[in-house]
């Protein structure tokens, strides 16, 4: 049946020249090292970051640190040792039970035993409250780290991680990463919105921001919501 309405046929269909949005970057290599990574906490966020190392990357979940026995086995049988047995240092009951581990892992290392491989980065997926602690608490490892947002709940705790990870004296510049889990500022509607804010000004000189996320209700009912209104103060030419 033909539209009433519009072309009849494909070739007088007119299609845009360019997309209506901005689309992410593509997928980065594969890495030749791939990294083995330590989730501590095996919650929801240490779940997703289990699964998408796991599934979109050739990382390597190689260790996860919950207290909660019944978590940290199901995560562990998901993403690390499946049907088999945990080995040595692929599961701990929290941070301080692998920081002890690790550090003695070292010591082994050095007088020449063979050991199990460490880690080379750690996750940390936890209640927001454990965060510095958990951070401080490992930054002498100088292992990578990634920390799920928000980074702290207090600007001491934030001064303090800062403090632990480049402590006073300490050269500029750095061969370990640290990074926070603001997963959003890369999705395409925000890139987009940036663009047409700062690079565009589509809308003017912006003096005020108010900003809605854009999430579901189950998000809205447990967590705190970031709320930002955008005012300009002239119009564009």
């Amino acid at each position: 049946m033909l539209n009433a309405v519009g072309p009849t046929s494909n070739s007088e269909k007119t299609v845009p020249k360019q997309p209506m949005w901005e689309l992410p970057p593509p997928n980065p290599p594969k890495s030749k090292n791939p990294p083995r990574i330590l989730i501590v906490g095996a919650g929801s966020r240490g779940r997703a970051f289990g699964r998408a190392i796991y599934l979109s990357t050739n990382g390597c979940v190689a260790a996860v640190a919950e207290p909660v026995d019944f978590k940290r086995k199901v995560f562990g049988r998901n993403y690390i040792w499946g049907f088999e047995e945990p080995r040595e240092g692929e599961q701990f009951a929290g941070w301080k039970e692998f920081m002890e581990w690790e550090l003695q892992r070292r010591e082994r290392a050095k007088r020449g035993e063979e050991v199990p491989e460490g880690v080379d980065g750690v996750f940390v997926c936890t209640l927001d409250e454990l965060h510095a602690e958990i951070i401080t608490g490992l930054a002498p490892l100088k292992l990578h780290m990634l920390c799920e947002k928000p980074l702290a709940t207090s600007l001491q705790d934030c001064l303090q991680i800062h403090k632990s990870l480049k402590p006073e004296g300490a050269a500029s510049s750095s061969s370990v990463l640290f990074g926070i889990g603001h997963v959003l500022r890369y999705s395409p509607h925000n890139i987009l919105l940036r663009k047409l804010l700062l690079e565009d000004g589509a809308i003017g000189d912006i003096v005020s921001v108010e900003h809605t996320e854009p999430v579901g209700w189950w998000h809205f009912s447990h967590s705190y919501v970031r709320y930002v209104q955008i005012w300009p103060v002239r119009a564009p030419t």
